[in-house]
């Protein structure tokens, strides 16, 4: 597993570069890293379109918030480009491809995108942990995940 506080201080410094910084913001994407991969899996196992990093991001997942977010966002894709130290086409004309090995080894890319997931949902930020695993169950497992809102608060009540 990733240092704690080492992983912390990355968010802190990703989410404060991108401008969508808030302390709701780094508990929520440093709780939502440890139970997707305990920060230990830079990918799924099996197959090649799994998903990628300690956030466990689709590729297809990344290209979506390319094309149908930031593309009208341009001043938080330059921003985000600029943190994540990625050459602008990677976002104006993003494909699966490149954007399968950003995820697994890029972890400002990782944290960057995990953020913009959660910034597309359509709530409040939530302030407890009961309240980010009954989100991360709706919005970032979803139904058709395994997840369930018991083993996110396990999750984070073991490692956390």
């Amino acid at each position: 597993m990733v240092n704690k506080d080492q992983m912390i201080n990355l968010i802190d410094e990703t989410l404060h570069d991108i401008g969508l910084h808030s302390q709701e913001a780094v508990s929520l994407v440093y709780n939502t890293g440890l139970v997707e991969s305990k920060y230990e899996y830079l990918y799924q196992k099996g197959g090649d379109n799994v998903a990628r990093g300690f956030f466990q991001c689709e590729p297809w997942v990344a290209v979506d918030i390319c094309k149908n977010y930031l593309a009208y966002r341009e001043d938080l894709m330059r921003e985000v480009a600029n943190a994540c130290m990625l050459d602008w086409r990677f976002f104006t004309s993003p494909n699966e491809d490149a954007w399968r090995i950003i995820l697994t080894y890029n972890v400002k890319a990782q944290i960057a995108f995990c953020r913009l997931h959660w910034r597309r949902v359509p709530r409040k930020l939530p302030k407890t942990i009961k309240e980010q695993a009954e989100q991360w169950k709706i919005f970032y497992n979803t139904a058709r995940g395994k997840g369930t809102v018991d083993h996110f608060v396990k999750i984070v009540e073991a490692y956390g």
